[in-house]
Formats: C-alpha cells, sequence, structure tokens
C-alpha cells in the first residue's frame, strides 16, 4: 500500500512536503511556533482540503505529544480549561466549514490567516498587558476562533496566542499552556473530523512518510536554538510564512478567474 501511495505521487512534491514539514517542526520546537502555520497551508497545496487538514492535525498531534511532556509544570490550569472549552466549541464549526468550501477558497483564506499571522508574530508579543486574567469575552471569542481554525485548517496557535497573551501570563506559562491547548485541540478536532468526514484516503499514510521529519526537525531544532539567536529564527520563521501566504493567497485567487 505505502509503495503503491508513494508512486502516485511526484517525487519533487513529496520532497517539498517533507522539506516544508522539516522546517516548520524545526522552527516550532526553537522557537514555539511553526508546524501548526506551515504544514497545513503547505499541503494544501498537494491534496484536497480534508486530507490535508487531517495530514496536517496528524503531524501537529505528534510534535506536541512530543514537547508537551517536558512543559507541564508550566501549564496555567485555568485559561487552559477556558480556551479548551471554547476551543471545543469552534472545532465542530471549522470542520464543518471545510468540508463546505471549495479548494480554492481554502487557499484564499489561509493565505490570509498566514499573512495575519506574521503580523501577529512581529507586533503582538512585543505588547504588554496589566491584567492579571484575560477578559471573558476575549477567551469566549479567542477560544471559539481558535477552534473553528483548528477544524478548518489546523491552525489553532495565532489566536490562542493573542488570548493568552491578553491575560498577562509570563513566558513560559504561555508556552506550556498553549502546547497544552494544541494537544487538547488537535485530539479533539481529529476525532471529528474522523466522525464528520471519516478517514481520507492517503491521510494516514502520508502522515507516516512525513513523520521522520516531525522527528529531524525536532533535533535540528533543538540544535538551532542553541547555536542561532531566537530572534534571528523568528524572522526566518516570518519569512517563510510572507513567501507562503502570498503563494496561497495568488494561487487561489488565480484559481477563481
Amino acid at each position: 500500500m505505502l509503495t503503491s501511495f508513494l508512486a502516485d505521487w511526484p517525487v519533487l512534491d513529496l520532497g517539498l512536503a517533507f522539506g516544508f514539514v522539516l522546517l516548520g517542526a524545526s522552527l516550532q520546537v526553537a522557537t514555539g511556533v511553526g508546524l501548526g502555520l506551515i504544514a497545513g497551508p503547505v499541503l494544501l497545496f498537494f491534496l484536497d482540503g480534508s486530507a490535508a487538514i487531517q495530514t496536517a492535525i496528524i503531524l501537529n498531534l505528534v510534535l506536541t505529544a512530543c514537547l508537551l511532556p517536558s512543559e507541564l509544570r508550566d501549564v496555567a490550569g485555568r485559561p487552559l480549561a477556558h480556551l479548551c472549552l471554547w476551543g471545543c466549541v469552534g472545532i465542530p464549526v471549522g470542520t464543518m466549514l471545510l468540508l463546505i468550501a471549495s479548494s480554492t477558497s481554502l487557499k484564499i483564506f489561509s493565505g490570509i490567516v498566514v499573512l495575519l499571522a506574521v503580523v501577529q508574530l512581529r507586533f503582538l508579543p512585543a505588547q504588554k498587558t496589566a491584567s492579571s486574567s484575560a477578559q471573558p469575552w476575549i477567551v469566549r471569542v479567542g477560544g471559539t476562533i481558535s477552534g473553528g481554525m483548528t477544524g478548518a485548517l489546523a491552525i489553532p496557535g495565532p489566536i490562542a496566542l493573542w488570548t493568552l497573551l491578553s491575560g498577562g501570563l509570563k513566558p513560559a506559562a504561555v508556552r506550556a499552556t498553549l502546547r497544552a491547548y494544541f494537544f487538547v485541540a488537535y485530539t479533539v478536532a481529529l476525532i471529528i473530523h474522523l466522525v464528520l468526514s471519516q478517514r481520507e484516503e492517503g491521510s494516514l499514510t502520508l502522515s507516516a512518510v512525513l513523520l521522520p521529519a516531525v522527528g529531524l526537525g525536532i533535533g535540528l531544532g533543538l540544535l538551532g536554538r542553541n547555536v542561532i539567536s531566537s530572534e534571528r529564527l523568528r524572522q526566518f520563521l516570518e519569512l517563510i510564512l510572507v513567501v507562503m501566504g502570498i503563494s496561497l493567497l495568488s494561487r487561489g485567487l488565480w484559481d477563481a478567474i
């Protein structure tokens, strides 16, 4: 089955997918974000919507499960519980949107989301807040939108990060709580995807093929953050996301013409 699946994939496409997943996993380990923003949008170039997002969810879930144990001590329990509650409200909505949206619409939407994430990465983390906890409406809105983006694009990070930063958590607590939320959100999203759309043909096989890229990415990320400054890595991530966002948006608009 694996041989037959690989035979149907152009070598260049498989190599690009492997390379981008490797890059995303490396940046995720080194900077805290990366794979979620890269895997789903990149796979949309090669697979239909549901198969691409299911594959991205599986890869992100594996990476999160590998990284979370070392950060559990820093998880903020109450913000995590609230974020998970509202995220679980949004995930089914996002999954339904994925099932009814066209491939063209997904590319345009994901391109916009990725470019907005660049703006957030560049400007929002620098903002400070005097609040010790996020306002209830921020948690509700942020959690629901993050859940929707998890179900539709396997990208829970940008809005969830904004929500936690609004609560005035320390950086270590933000990273750990975000990671714990990812684990819950990706698990729930995968279950809902399997229930609503069933398993897409090729998603598990492609996930198995790309898992070595996740493993290599973890090793490179651990090495990279000891050799290269986090600011340099973050700038590289932003550059990759700008190129990807513009590519997805332009390809979606081209398909729509």
